[in-house]
């Protein structure tokens, strides 16, 4: 693939759903950087700019919501959407998160809306 879409980062403890994820994605025409939890993804975030992150919000280390309260400021000012996915039923403080910029998608998922999701978010 010689023009990639952009770069989606994804911060997910489910190597799985990694897989998986980085498959569709790569198929669709991105490139995709992973990391393993929240602590790991703030370490490769300093280090990179991504197009789009995607993150799980239940991880070891740091939470994908203790993540996203510490890189917002910096990627939103840039422009780059946050995707929070979640196994958890509808929470209130969900609406704080939409509120602060997040987009969340509950899990389980079609791939293919998610690629939709993201296609939106990026266009």
């Amino acid at each position: 693939m010689d023009t990639a879409k952009g770069l989606i980062f994804i911060m997910d403890d489910d190597l799985g759903l990694q897989t998986v994820l980085e498959f569709a994605l790569r198929n669709a025409g991105y490139d995709v950087l992973l990391a393993n939890d929240g602590l790991m993804g703030l370490e490769l975030l300093a280090k990179t700019q991504p197009n789009l992150v995607l993150s799980d919000i239940m991880m070891p280390n740091l939470d994908g919501v203790e993540a996203f309260q510490r890189i917002k400021d910096r990627l939103q000012d840039d422009g780059i959407p946050i995707i929070l996915m979640t196994a958890l039923n509808r929470k209130p403080w969900f609406a704080d998160l939409e509120a602060e910029g997040a987009v969340i998608i509950q899990k389980p998922f079609e791939v293919e809306r998610l690629i939709d999701l993201i296609n939106t978010n990026l266009s």
